[in-house]
């Protein structure tokens, strides 16, 4: 196996979901960075995969533990970056790693796999086409509460990481500010008690509150964005808007008109783009 610094994601709840290359890389490493060895060695033994060395790889260390792992790597070794679950970076520790690493030039292998984040917006019946991925929510109020006033008129689905401890204080907040956004709970994903609510916003905090059992586990929250009404616009113009296209650049004709009009830039420049596909 090629000398490197590989990124392997492993299994976000059941063990069996790691993938045969993700076992490859692991089984031929000559060191293992992990967030918590204690905590991965029970996915090792699981694999039968023992007898290797292992330095701990944390939010704490990871500019001293880069020099270790690009020793290795320069040395001819393979180095396997793991966190306690899903992949590596995505709200875990690698990032100082990785940049250090490629600073240095020493190669980076990424791997696809197990990610919480993604594992969640499949199952949420929400749309994936655009989103946002921002880590876990505020502890503050006064802080989560600019976050989520800044979702009001978000045009994209936001995923959120909570602790099961804050996920009735944090779902009451976003019940009084964001009550008619649909809303999905995801818990104790591709575990025994995995579980997904779909709801509004207004009705979580209740609903979690009917049944203790719902609020337990790790969960990730998925946010979608309320429905823009659809603006129906003057036909004198729409045909000046197809004049102006002919000519100038669509997010020019948008901001010109929205300050003639009125009518909001985003309404103007979608219907721009609309005429321009036609023309075209």
């Amino acid at each position: 196996m090629e000398s490197a610094l590989y990124i392997v994601p492993t299994p976000i709840g059941n063990l069996d979901d790691i993938t045969l290359r993700a076992i490859e890389v692991l089984k031929n490493a000559t060191m293992i960075a992990a967030e918590d060895t204690r905590h991965s060695k029970i996915l090792l033994d699981k694999l039968g995969i023992s007898g290797k060395k292992m330095i701990s790889c944390h939010d704490h260390n990871e500019g001293e533990r880069s020099e270790l792992i690009i020793s290795e790597v320069r040395s001819g070794g393979v180095v396997a970056l793991i966190s306690d679950a899903g992949s590596p970076l995505i709200n875990d520790p690698g990032y100082r790693v990785v940049t250090i690493c490629a600073e240095q030039g020493v190669k980076v292998v990424p791997l696809p796999g197990p990610c919480a984040l993604i594992t969640a917006l499949e199952a949420s019946a929400l749309p994936t086409d655009k989103f946002m991925f921002c880590g876990f929510f505020p502890v503050k109020e006064k802080e989560l509460t600019v976050v989520l006033e800044s979702l009001k008129s978000a045009d994209y689905t936001a995923v959120f990481y909570e602790a099961p401890r804050r996920i009735v204080d944090t779902m009451e907040l976003m019940a009084k500010i964001l009550p008619e956004h649909d809303v999905t709970l995801c818990r104790e994903m591709t575990k025994t008690f995995e579980s997904f609510y779909r709801l509004k916003a207004k009705d979580a905090p209740e609903f979690l509150k009917a049944d203790p059992d719902r609020t337990k586990g790790e969960f990730v929250v998925a946010i979608g964005a309320v429905k823009q009404e659809s603006y129906e616009v003057d036909p004198k113009i729409a045909s000046a808007i197809e004049e102006l296209i002919k000519t100038s650049p669509v997010k020019t004709v948008a901001n010109v008109l929205a300050s003639i009009t009125g009518i909001k830039k985003n309404d103007l420049y979608n219907l721009a783009l609309e005429l321009k596909d036609k023309s075209n």
